[in-house]
């Protein structure tokens, strides 16, 4: 947190000394031929400035809670960088070489910042969806996820089944994680009351499996139990990938 502060405090200063230098540079060559056409290409300039500062502060403050630079954000930055290379290329060129009339000068600099604002629109939007898309993918995987790691619990609790017959506890989880592997992993929200009923039924698994490790002999049925609920999950699980089959 410390260190975001420091930076944001950096970046305001350098971009304080930049507006600085900027304003006396301009003054210290003199107006142009047309007081308009200066002003134009001073206030294009130091827009030009407060909008790399803005896109600074924006990156510092997004990259902060992000692992990894997504290209959105890199191609905001080229985007902004375009712009103000547009700026102070079209301020030589067509201001302090070609002096053309302020007015056709002063419509330039709004169609370079119309183009570079619609442009960082159109990227902004894009990832946006591209976000969204992705926040969907996840959410819908998320149901089978959550299954697989339940299993994957309870396997390990298998494992640590101290009893001669572990062998065969171990073979049926796995027998069970096998078949969700396989299964599709994008749910459906008109799956809700399916996934739910997974949910429960792994539950009671977990239950089962907890209830064997907790008794010092179990049941002589205990296998029996055990593989009736390996099979309804096994079932649920088949009813849910059909119903994802007829929504496709």
């Amino acid at each position: 947190m410390n260190n975001r502060k420091t930076y944001v405090s950096l970046i305001t200063v350098i971009y304080a000394a930049v507006i600085i230098v900027t304003v006396f540079s301009f003054f210290g060559l003199g107006f142009s031929e047309s007081l308009l056409r200066f002003v134009i290409s001073l206030a294009a300039v130091l827009f030009a400035e407060s909008v790399v500062y803005g896109y600074s502060i924006f990156w510092q403050r997004v990259t902060v809670r992000i692992s990894q630079t997504s290209p959105v954000m890199i191609s905001g930055a080229f985007i902004t960088v375009s712009y103000v290379v547009a700026v102070l290329v079209s301020a030589i060129v067509f201001d302090w070489l070609l002096e053309i009339p302020p007015l056709w000068y002063a419509a330039l600099q709004l169609l370079i910042v119309v183009v570079g604002a619609a442009s960082l629109a159109a990227t902004g939007l894009y990832g946006w969806n591209a976000g969204a898309q992705e926040k969907k993918a996840r959410e819908s995987t998320r149901g089978l996820r959550q299954h697989q790691q339940a299993l994957a619990e309870i396997c390990i609790m298998a494992r640590s089944w101290k009893h001669s017959e572990n062998k065969q506890l171990v073979e049926l989880i796995d027998s069970l994680e096998e078949k969700f592997k396989y299964s599709d992993p994008v749910s459906n929200s008109s799956l809700f009351a399916t996934e739910d009923m997974l949910n429960q039924q792994i539950s009671l698994l977990h239950d089962h499996v907890e209830l064997l490790l907790a008794v010092n002999e179990p049941r002589a049925d205990w296998e029996v139990e055990t593989k009736e609920l390996v099979d309804s999950i096994a079932a649920t699980l088949q009813r849910r990938n059909r119903e994802l089959l007829v929504l496709k």
